[in-house]
């Protein structure tokens, strides 16, 4: 191993490298050494963070109860402070989604991750970071069985958590349309679980200073042992086109058609013409996507002082993000 990688915060071995993205793996960082990831200075990145992209939600305990996850609502004026005691003491999970997008130093940090794979892990193609988040999570705080339409990973930094990771693309742990209905934009990505998937699960737990890695569409689930600070890091190669625009074609097209048997297979030509099929026809008349802001409508809100860091309001609203995205979309098409 050379002297840059021992100093580089990802110092992996050639065989991590090599299994990047094809094998669930638990690898080591240096990121949570990192200011950028101190107490204070998370709590100043809360209070300015724009709400528009600072999402909070509940959960129960359930595993099987994925119905339990809530969108929750932050009141005008709530400061980083108040945000950091409702996770440290409630049952909050914070996500800092478009993190890349809203502060320089992180966009610059993440950029580096992905220049340096992109070095030491010639199959992935030369990825390029898409969009990132940063969660800040409670004790026994949980994220239920779900998959992500992007290749993503976990970048662990502050506290413990337990993480599952099962096979990838098994009709048995995800059947067909629910994953061509999330990457479709027609469903959430939360998935039905049984306790029995996880026989089949790489369980690990994470410390600070763990990398989380696993194959594309790769279900996985997390129970916090206590609370918790992860970034989470999304990335697109040219093997991730292949399989949107079949399983977007699986969709729109074959199942429309009726089709049954739609085969997942991103290689030869009915492949091909998958994705051809699916992108003239898409450009001529759009599928239309399902409006999914309707799910952001909640009754509770953010309070450190209440139970599970929570309060109940008197009637349901659209979640702070929701509704400041809402009017960001306003206002740009007045300015238009």
């Amino acid at each position: 191993m050379s002297q840059s990688q021992v100093l580089h915060p990802i110092a992996w071995s050639d065989e991590e490298y090599q299994s990047f993205g094809k094998i669930p793996q638990v690898s080591k960082h240096r990121y949570h050494e990192l200011p950028l990831f101190d107490t204070d200075v998370l709590i100043a990145l809360l209070d300015a963070y724009p709400r528009k992209h600072l999402q909070a939600y509940t959960m129960g305990t359930d595993p099987k109860k994925n119905s339990d996850w809530r969108q929750v609502d932050i009141a005008e004026g709530t400061c980083g402070a108040d945000l950091w005691r409702a996770a440290e003491s409630g049952r909050i999970w914070l996500n800092l989604v478009n993190i890349e997008s809203n502060r320089q130093e992180y966009r610059e940090l993440i950029d580096s991750m992905y220049a340096h794979l992109g070095e030491h892990c010639p199959h992935l193609q030369n990825p390029k970071a898409t969009h990132s988040a940063l969660l800040i999570s409670s004790p026994g705080a949980q994220v239920y069985y779900h998959l992500d339409a992007e290749p993503n990973m976990l970048w662990h930094l502050r506290g413990e958590k337990d993480v599952w990771l099962y096979p990838a693309m098994d009709p048995e742990l995800v059947p067909q349309n629910y994953l061509e209905d999330i990457y479709a934009g027609e469903i959430g990505e939360n998935l039905p679980y049984r306790t029995e998937f996880d026989k089949r699960a790489v369980k690990a737990r994470l410390q600070p200073g763990d990398a989380a890695s696993w194959p594309h569409n790769g279900p996985h689930r997390i129970v916090n042992v206590d609370m918790n600070v992860s970034l989470a890091t999304s990335y697109y190669t040219p093997a991730v086109y292949q399989r949107q625009y079949v399983q977007l074609a699986n969709r729109f097209i074959l199942r429309n058609l009726g089709i049954q048997n739609r085969s997942m297979s991103e290689q030869g030509l009915v492949a091909a013409a998958k994705r051809m099929s699916y992108r003239v026809i898409n450009k001529i008349r759009p599928f239309k996507r399902k409006e999914r802001s309707a799910g952001y409508i909640t009754d509770l809100q953010i309070d450190p002082d209440g139970p599970l860091g929570l309060r109940q309001l008197s009637e349901p609203r659209l979640a702070s993000f929701g509704r400041k995205s809402a009017q960001s979309q306003e206002e740009q098409a007045n300015a238009n």
